[in-house]
């Protein structure tokens, strides 16, 4: 990191591992597990983590010390258009997907948060985050970033594609922050025998988990295990999250590709960028749960008779961020399906009130 940045927190070009720890304000012993997988990271790959390091790229310990997040964005002074997430497949950095994706963010103006989310050794489940415990990680640095909701492409390859499933449910319908506009399960199906694939099979995350969800899908016709990662794997994947309410808008059927022929054919990721700067056009219809609460404190305010008594804990059940009002038994909530805003009245009927967008404008909410 640059000396005027003082290396607070961060790591970057210039500090070495010892400035981080010191940065950090704790001692070598307590941050030894997010230090040692960061030597372990640049030691197992130089010349990509000094290529990474070498573009000002932020390198935070995450906030259980347990392993590390990478940031990088264009030089321009101006916000990202977009953020691309990379979640690697088995034995994999950080600094892999900010190597792999920085010429098309570069081109295209996006950052880049790349998680380090192996342990650096084993093959097991607990050698890697489980979704529960790796999507907080994720959501907090965007949020810290001030990223937009539905502006992130997430996309995982091989271990990582096999998670997105559980993760997208996390995003959409277990914490309603919506951050993914879009999601790329790229040579990785859904495990039918993986525990938070169950869970989203037995309705843990509601009916609809992926509702409002906009899904690209990748496989390659070459890959040596088809029915794991494969196109069968990927076709049956397909047809189950939108079982599950997701939209499918791209499937990359690669005669030509292997299991990780995606980002060896720039068509393929030119592709699915295409897909994702079509959904970023759309992004500044979506509500974050910071605004949606502002919108439904102003029509408690507006329609005190209708919506009472005021201030009721904001609930998620997919595809809808609500309240409920059990004085008049009326909910209303925005769906991310189509983010409009609907109420529900004391009798039953639902109400498209239309886009929730101009309601929250309407209420000084944007």
């Amino acid at each position: 990191m640059r000396s005027d940045r003082g290396c607070t927190g961060v790591l970057r070009a210039g500090c070495g591992l010892v400035a981080f720890l010191a940065a950090l304000g704790t001692s070598l012993a307590a941050q030894a597990d997010s230090a040692s997988l960061l030597a372990q990271a640049q030691a197992a790959d130089p010349v990509r983590y000094a290529f990474v390091v070498a573009r000002n790229t932020e390198i935070r310990a995450t906030s259980d010390n347990k392993a590390f997040t990478m940031w990088w964005q264009p030089a321009t002074g101006k916000v990202p258009a977009g953020v691309i997430v990379p979640l690697s497949g088995h034995d994999g950095w950080a600094h892999d997907g900010i190597y792999l994706w920085h010429a098309y963010a570069e081109k295209y103006g996006y950052a880049i948060l790349s998680l380090q989310w192996w342990f650096g050794a084993g093959e097991a489940t607990d050698d890697y985050y489980r979704p529960e415990h790796m999507y907080p990680l994720i959501a907090a640095a965007l949020s810290d970033k001030g990223v937009k909701p539905g502006s992130v492409f997430f996309n995982g390859f091989s271990r990582g594609s096999a998670n997105s499933y559980a993760m997208a449910a996390l995003d959409h319908a277990a914490t309603g922050r919506r951050f993914f506009g879009l999601v790329l399960s790229n040579a990785g199906g859904a495990a039918a025998n993986y525990p938070p694939n169950q869970q989203i099979e037995s309705g843990a995350f509601g009916p609809l988990p992926f509702s409002g969800i906009r899904w690209a899908m990748y496989c390659g016709q070459k890959d040596p295990d088809p029915m794991l990662s494969g196109c069968p794997a990927m076709t049956a994947a397909r047809d189950w999250v939108v079982k599950h309410g997701a939209s499918v808008v791209l499937f990359i059927d690669d005669p030509n590709g292997d299991h990780g022929g995606f980002m060896l054919n720039s068509a393929n990721v030119e592709t699915a960028l295409a897909s994702y700067a079509a959904i970023l056009a759309t992004t500044s219809n979506v509500l974050s749960n910071a605004e949606s609460d502002c919108l439904f404190s102003w029509g408690e305010d507006t329609y005190a008779a209708l919506l009472s008594p005021r201030r009721p804990a904001s609930l998620v059940s997919a595809p809808y961020y609500y309240r409920h009002y059990a004085g008049t038994n009326t909910y209303v909530g925005v769906s991310s399906a189509d983010n409009h805003l609907y109420l529900l009245d004391g009798r039953g009927a639902l109400s498209d009130l239309g886009p929730a967008a101009p309601w929250s404008a309407r209420a000084g909410c944007r």
